[in-house]
Parts: structure tokens; sequence; C-alpha cells
């Protein structure tokens, strides 16, 4: 296969799974690439989706919505939004052509410099956020040469080397690293699949290895001491008489076995009405686990030889965040939310012994309601977590210090090397994009979505909301590095988008509101409520409450329906911005709710739809079974949704008729509004997730 050529004014290097355009370069999943490749040597010819996938995934059984996001990863690369189809061509019920001329060259890392842009104006276009993302990649790479250069204190962490473990068209979860540091053991998610399988890898000789026989939906992994038994929670959906929709096991796994074949996990013990997760192993014979009761974790310790439990660690009015064990003296790490809603960093001995306990003094560029997950480091009662963004170190008196700049790349979850000399973490980015699509042509093809796509960047575009009589919408992008409010005008044929917030590196946008009037938003970014105004000005709302969801805004009482964090549990409640009074509305768990006439009604975490009434909330029974994690959305009297089959879904709640509306790929993600004519989705891309490891310098 060709490894090197032009398609019109853009270079493709299949070596380096990299388009390049404008001396900017896109990283492109390989199998994407191959698609391109075979397209490209049948120039101008009408290839069938048979012929490419049998091509492209030789001896592999995948569904078309494989080749089909393959060209859409294509097009979106191209600048092309499915609509003109100026490089890829689909003809219907025939397959593909690519009708742009090709250049075929043994070209040379230094030719990546000639591009130069040979087509129509509207390709040569460039998109803004992807300069800003450029340019800020640049930036960043900059400052972080000069950060390794500079001279350090005695207790600081240098990063001297990236290099990445894992490189698939998959996503790679959930990485350790085994006792004798030789293996690492990750989740591989096949496609876009939630379920997954695990691997291992040997670092030495990158040998690979699947170590379970099914996919399954895999918590975080946990050696025991001797490297021999590998343990995680296994998620799977309840059947009667459990009590919750989702049943928690605790597994095993014989690893050496595994190495040779793959196994079958072994059930440790079931939880059919309580949530377990995170084991970490104590000693040989006793697993710590986070266990949640009346919405609140706590931390236990479950001894497998007799199948017995006791308390390790709970917070009286609050709940732990996550925790994590030394492995030199067993000691025990534990991040906890506090009835001051105030993050703490506590010491805990093996035995369960309360040693230390202080707040942890966030720096101005960590939001104050940030959750973290520290993890124990070389250096002596000094951890490690992550923002997503950023690296920080983190003491027993609470006291945190950044480790390097922001990464250009989402980077989470790092975990170091029995040596202590290097660490693992997750990296990747999440591409999805924002479609319009008219009630008059509901789509029951992957191509419709793609061609009503109204916002895209090469990340992460979310939670796009009609602007009330206007021409407006807003939405959520991590499209220039960092997650912003941005507006995109939908009157402009060039889609002109442009950011309204400029929140901190390590905010995360929540979730966003209108104004009835159309000319403000309210906007959660990282639990904290903000009013923006369309020239940008910002004004926090103080609030003593974390706020987690974000559901109604009334702006002329000043109210908010929202998920609150109160002495540790959340609690659907409304909350008063002016005074940040709370009233509970429900004791029961909330994973979406929404106002219809001044009524409040709900989707608890068992996917059941309620209407709260004025003595009690009651089931809405033609909604049995239609509760899902892709969110709803309340327009007028009528719901609309997406259940676990992806079937886009309409109720009427005073007509009390149920309606399934169009059947979506399970490509879309959530539904986030909806208008007279039009509704919104979120249409994932790709979700890019590799395994890195990254050598440290410690200067002591």
């Amino acid at each position: 296969m060709a490894e090197q050529y032009w398609i019109g004014g853009f270079f493709v290097d299949v070596s380096r799974n990299q388009i390049t355009h404008n001396k900017t370069a896109q990283t492109i999943p390989p199998k994407a690439l191959a698609v391109l490749t075979y397209l490209a040597q049948r120039q101008g010819q009408v290839v069938s989706q048979e012929e490419l996938m049998d091509n492209v995934w030789k001896d592999t059984i995948v569904s078309p919505n494989s080749l089909q996001r393959c060209i859409a990863q294509l097009r979106k690369a191209f600048g092309d939004d499915g609509k003109s189809q100026d490089f890829i061509k689909t003809h219907a019920k025939k397959g593909y052509s690519l009708e742009t001329d090709i250049r075929w060259e043994q070209a040379t890392a230094s030719k990546e410099d000639e591009v130069k842009s040979t087509h129509d104006a509207r390709a040569e276009r460039p998109k803004n956020k992807w300069f800003v993302t450029a340019c800020l990649f640049i930036a960043i790479f900059a400052g972080l040469i000069t950060v390794l250069n500079t001279p350090r204190s005695s207790d600081d962490i240098v990063i001297s080397d990236i290099r990445l473990l894992t490189s698939t068209d998959n996503r790679e979860l959930a990485s350790t690293y085994s006792p004798d540091g030789q293996y690492i053991v990750f989740q591989r998610f096949p496609e876009v699949l939630c379920t997954s399988n695990l691997w291992a890898k040997h670092i030495q000789t990158q040998e690979e290895f699947q170590l379970t026989q099914e996919l399954g939906n895999y918590g975080n992994l946990s050696f025991s001491p001797d490297g021999n038994i590998l343990t995680f929670i296994e998620q799977n959906n309840c059947t009667p008489p459990a009590q919750q929709k989702n049943c928690f096991s605790l597994q095993r796994l014989d690893f050496a076995a595994a190495l040779n074949s793959p196994q079958s996990p072994t059930t440790v013990v079931e939880c059919t009405n309580t949530e377990i997760r995170t084991p970490i192993w104590l000693d040989s014979s006793t697993v710590a686990l986070m266990r949640k009761a009346n919405q609140r974790w706590q931390l236990i310790r479950y001894n497998i030889e007799n199948d017995s439990t006791n308390s390790l660690h709970e917070v009286i009015n609050g709940s732990v965040v996550s925790y994590d064990v030394s492995s030199s003296n067993r000691e025990i790490a534990v991040t906890s939310v506090h009835s001051d809603n105030k993050l703490y960093i506590e010491k805990v001995s093996s035995d369960g012994e309360l040693l230390s306990s202080h707040v942890i003094e966030f720096p101005a560029d960590i939001p104050k309601f940030t959750f973290i997950s520290p993890n124990f480091s070389p250096i002596e009662d000094q951890l490690i977590f992550s923002t997503g963004k950023q690296l920080f170190t983190l003491n027993f008196e609470g006291e945190v210090s950044k480790v390097s700049l922001p990464l250009t790349d989402a980077i989470g979850t790092p975990e170091f090397h029995p040596d202590g000399q290097k660490m693992i973490a997750i990296k990747g980015h999440y591409d999805s994009d924002i479609v319009s699509i008219p009630f008059a042509d509901l789509p029951n093809q992957f191509e419709q979505l793609n061609s009503n796509v109204i916002v895209r960047s090469m990340l992460e575009e979310n939670r796009g909301k009609f602007q009330p009589s206007g021409n407006a919408v807003a939405y959520s992008s991590e499209g220039d590095g960092t997650s912003q409010v941005w507006l995109s005008d939908l009157s402009d044929s060039d889609s002109n988008s442009r950011p309204l917030s400029q929140f901190p590196v390590n905010t995360y946008v929540r979730n966003l509101l209108w104004s009835q009037s159309g000319e403000s938003l309210l906007v959660n970014g990282s639990s904290q409520l903000f009013t923006l105004q369309l020239n940008g000005d910002m004004q926090p709302w103080a609030s003593q409450h974390a706020v987690r969801d974000l559901y109604h805004w009334n702006e002329s009482t000043n109210t908010v329906l929202v998920n609150v964090r109160i002495n540790g549990a959340l609690k659907l409640a409304e909350v008063d911005l002016v005074n940040g009074g709370a009233e509970v509305l429900t004791d029961k768990p909330v994973k979406w709710a929404g106002k219809y006439n001044n009524q409040v009604i709900f989707m608890d975490s068992q996917g059941v739809f309620w209407q709260i009434g004025a003595l009690e909330a009651a089931v809405i029974p033609a909604l049995e079974g239609q509760g899902s994690d892709k969110r709803a959305v309340i327009k007028g009297n009528v719901i609309y949704s997406i259940n676990d089959s992806f079937q886009l879904w309409s109720y009427n709640i005073d007509a009390l008729e149920f309606k399934v509306l169009a059947q979506l790929p399970d490509e879309v993600d959530y539904i986030t509004d909806v208008n007279d004519s039009h509704i919104l989705l979120t249409y994932r891309i790709a979700a890019r997730k590799d395994v890195v490891e990254l050598t440290l310098e410690q200067q002591r």
C-alpha cells in the first residue's frame, strides 16, 4: 500500500496516520486511512461497501457503521460537510468514490512543508477553531520545553519523555502495571462499543495478550500483591428480584493462565442492591472497595476467604470520593467531601485508623468544587492527580503544586511504575459534532445524520441549545483545547462560530441554558453557576453547594432545578440563586429532570420516569422501559428522549400519547434540545484513547 500521496492540496502520510493541509497535521485512525487509500487507488470508480469492508477489515466481521464512521472522519478532515461531497461521493445503494485528483509520491518529511491548497475556496477555508488549536499546540510545546529546562525545587517531578504504549483504532482505558513492572493491563473497546476486553502488553517485547474471552463492562483493575490474580468490578443488567437496574460483581482472573489463552473471569461476590467500585488489594486475602449506601460512598474491607466485610473509612454527613493504597506501607490516601462541601485529603491506616485530615487548598486555576483522584507517587507523602488538562502533586497537608503546563490532549488516571521512574496514563480526545434534524425528515440512515451537521471541529462539541426567538445555537466545545461556551449563527451560510466564555483551562462546561429572552445564558462550569452575556461578560452566582446537573432556569424567580450535592449526597432540588437556599424535591437518585406547567418530571437511576404531584411523585406508566443515559428534553407539553435501543421517542404529557419517531444509529450520544421544527443531537465521530508512558526525572 502506498505510504504517501496527495489528494488535491492534502498530503496523506499513512506511515504517520496523518493528513496535512496548510502545514497543519491531523491524526486520522488507521482504518479510516486504509479506506481512503483503497478509494485513492481506484480514483473516480464507484467502490461498493462490501468491497471496502472485505479489503480493509480482512477476516474481521464488522457492521456497515464502521465503514460509514470512517467516511465521516475523512470528510471532516477534508473540511467537507457531507452535503457538497467534493472529495468522497456517496452513490446510493452502490458505494463510494473518490472524486479528487491523486498524486502519488515517495514523499519525504520535508515535503509536508511544500503542501499547498489547490482546491476550491470552500475546501481551503480554515476552520477558526482548528487554527486556534494549532496555535495553542505550538505555544504549549514551546512552553513545555521552557519548563523542562527551568530549575526545580527539591520535591518537583519533571516529565522528560512521553511515548505511546498503545495506538489502535480502538479505545484503551483503565490501565495498570503488573507488580513486577513487566506488563501493562488495560481495557480495549472495539469500535464504539461500551463494552471491552481486558488485554495485557509486555512493555519490552511489545507482545499483546487478550485476557478475557467475552466483552464486558469492566471497571478499574488491581493486581494481588504476588501478581497472580487480577481483580475488577464487572457491571451487568440486573434481573428481578434485584432492586436496581445494574448489578456489580467483584471478579477475579488468573493472570498467568490468561496470558496463555483468554479466560472467563470468576465471580467472587455479586451486589444486586448496592453499588461497589474500585477494588485494591490490601494483602493476600483482603480487598478494599468503595460501597455506595444512601447515595454516599464509604470505604470497606472485604475478606475473600471468609466472605466478610468491615468498615475502613466513612465520612459522617459526607462521602468518599476516591482512594489509593501505598504499595510500600499499605497506608491509604482518601479524598472525601464533607458537610462543608470542601474536599479533604485524609491518611488512613490499613486497619482504618484516621491518621490525618486536611482541606485541599486548590490554586486559583482549579475550580473549588473539582473532584480529584490522587495516586501515590515515589516521593514520600506526595500524591499525583490529573484534572484532565494538567498534572498536579498533592501532599497530606492539602497543598497542591503544578507538575507541568496544560496538555494538548486530555490526560488522566496517572499511575506509577513499581520502580518509581515512569508512570502510565490515558491520553486522547473525544470528537463529537452537533446535528440539527428537521422533524419532517427524521433520519434512519447514518449518512443523513452526517449531512445535517451544523457545528464541528476535531474535538468535542456538545449540549447544543437553540436560541429563543433567535437564529443561534449555543453549545459547549473543546475546539480550542479548553472547555468553553461557543455561539454559532445558523442564519450565516458559513455557520460562523465564536467563543463566548473565557473559563480557566481546568474548567469543564457541564451544561448551559438560555434565558427566556435569548439575551444571556446560565452556565454550569465545574459545578459553579455563571450568567454569561452575549458580549462575553460573565457573572458568577455564589453558592455553598456544588451543582452537578443543571436542568431548568426560571429567570423571573432566579431559581434553578438542579442536582446538587448536600452532605456528600446528590439531591434533586430547587435552588434560589440569590440566597443559595435549596429545597430538596425527592430522595431518589436522579439522572434527568425538567419542568412542565411548574410540575417537575424526572428520571431516576433505574430509568423510570416520575411526575411530582401535590402530595407525592407518581410513575409515568407509558414510559416504562424508555429511560436511558441519553438525556431528555421537554418542549411545550412533550417529552423527547432516546431509549437503550436508540429509538427516538416522544410523549405528550396532556394526551398521554407515546410515539417512536425514528431509529437512530448508535453513534448518537445525546438529545440536547428541540424547537418547533428541529431537534438537536450530539453525534459521536471518534473516541480516541491510548495508554501512554511518561518517563520522570526526580530532582531531589
